[in-house]
């Protein structure tokens, strides 16, 4: 099972159309301002979260009629939109996937990759994806493809702390037990050699970053 959560923040629409097209998705979250793409794109969603201080009840009384589960909160709340849309995909226990979690406001973007932290607690893989970088959390020994990743670029940065005996292979430049401290940025801009590489480590948690200098 997988579920899309299309975001309000910013984001490449034609990338977000191919990326869609390429994808199969069994539930699509719409946050905020992901209605008016979802609408847009003739995307139907089969929840909408949000203020949705843009959209009036009327619009919103119509999704409900149409089936699709709203959730709607005031704008002074403890947690962000993508964070309740994250919640929602993780109750249902699907791999997810999240466009528009990158641009604009840093604190956003800083937010959405702590995010992914409630998934990987709870045995989830969630993914930011954006033209030009994919992310995800990981804390436990895992394979990458060209598929799944298949941006020029893979770096890894320390989630909260030392990622000890981190081993890399398949890589442009490989480790073998390395201990990957909070500070330092030696595991930055490597590149895949083999079609599919593997990255393992004895404690810690890995922020997993494929990028490209513009998009595929």
């Amino acid at each position: 099972m997988r579920t899309l959560i299309i975001t309000g923040g910013s984001f490449d629409r034609a990338f977000a159309a191919s990326f869609y097209k390429k994808n199969v998705y069994d539930y699509v979250i719409a946050v905020d301002g992901g209605l008016d793409y979802c609408t847009e794109s003739g995307i139907r969603p089969d929840m909408i979260v949000g203020d949705f201080d843009t959209h009036g009840n009327d619009d919103l009384d119509g999704y409900a009629r149409e089936g699709i589960t709203v959730r709607r909160f005031i704008p002074e709340k403890d947690d962000t939109d993508t964070e309740i849309a994250i919640h929602e995909a993780v109750k249902r226990g699907n791999e997810t996937d999240v466009l528009g979690a990158f641009g604009g406001r840093l604190d956003h973007t800083l937010a959405n990759i702590h995010n992914l932290y409630f998934a990987l607690a709870n045995g989830i893989r969630a993914r930011l994806v954006s033209a030009d970088n994919i992310v995800f959390l990981e804390n436990k020994p895992f394979e990458i493809t060209r598929e799944y990743f298949p941006l020029k670029y893979v770096s890894f940065v320390p989630f909260a702390g030392e990622v000890t005996g981190m081993k890399l292979k398949g890589f442009k430049y490989t480790l073998d037990g390395y201990t990957l401290k909070p500070g330092y940025s030696r595991c930055i801009s490597n590149e895949l050699t083999d079609d599919t590489a593997y990255v393992s480590m004895d404690s810690g948690i890995l922020i997993a970053i494929n990028s490209a200098d513009s998009g595929l």
